[in-house]
């Protein structure tokens, strides 16, 4: 072949152009044509399944709304019974975290009684040490309600006028811990009458 060989497109630009738009024309019809032989495919192949859908029983209709809504249901049911499983775990080990220093409280509370008619029986420094390691312990685990009565029963131990106050504020925070433990709340003044003799005359007045 020699190097100076002129192409076809070269020696026939006018035709070259015409043939590429054929071509193009071409493909063209021919894209348009597979687009519409898949439109009317689907179109069919609704119409068809309309047909079907209108043929069949009813008692079939029904027994597949059943179906469907029984399996709604069965995941209906599940997913609330891993929620009920859930909160039930979480309570009871919120409830063993709580044991312990709910408890602890208490003895303290009898501890205090204690002394206050046997002196010496529990120092004070033996008592501070107590409640430090009781606030630690309810600072992760202890109830809301708990902690907040709890910071209003230290706020008012430094004020001799709501010694009182302070007495049924302490029962309140045993009834929560109560609550918290799965335990329903006793009557006011019910807890106090361990610790207190005459509450019910202090309840009158």
């Amino acid at each position: 072949m020699k190097n100076n060989e002129v192409s076809f497109a070269e020696k026939h630009p006018k035709l070259n152009m015409f043939l590429g738009l054929v071509l193009i024309v071409a493909i063209g019809a021919f894209l348009i044509w597979i687009l519409k032989l898949l439109y009317n495919l689907i179109i069919n192949g609704i119409i068809k399944l309309t047909d079907v859908a209108s043929k069949l029983d009813a008692v079939i209709i029904v027994a597949l709304i059943t179906g469907v809504v029984s399996i709604i249901g069965v995941i209906i049911s599940s997913v609330v019974a891993k929620i009920v499983d859930y909160r039930k775990s979480r309570q009871e080990y919120l409830t063993q975290k709580r044991e312990k220093p709910y408890g602890e409280f208490v003895e303290m509370i009898y501890r205090v009684q204690k002394n206050t008619k046997d002196p010496g029986t529990y120092s004070d420094e033996q008592m501070l040490e107590d409640l430090s390691k009781f606030s630690k312990q309810i600072t992760l685990w202890g109830s809301s309600r708990v902690i907040n009565k709890w910071i209003e029963f230290r706020e008012n131990g430094s004020d001799p006028k709501k010694a009182k106050d302070n007495l049924f504020l302490m029962e309140e925070i045993m009834n929560d811990m109560r609550k918290d433990l799965g335990l329903k709340k006793v009557k006011k003044g019910n807890l106090l009458g361990f610790f207190v003799n005459n509450i019910k005359s202090e309840l009158k007045k």
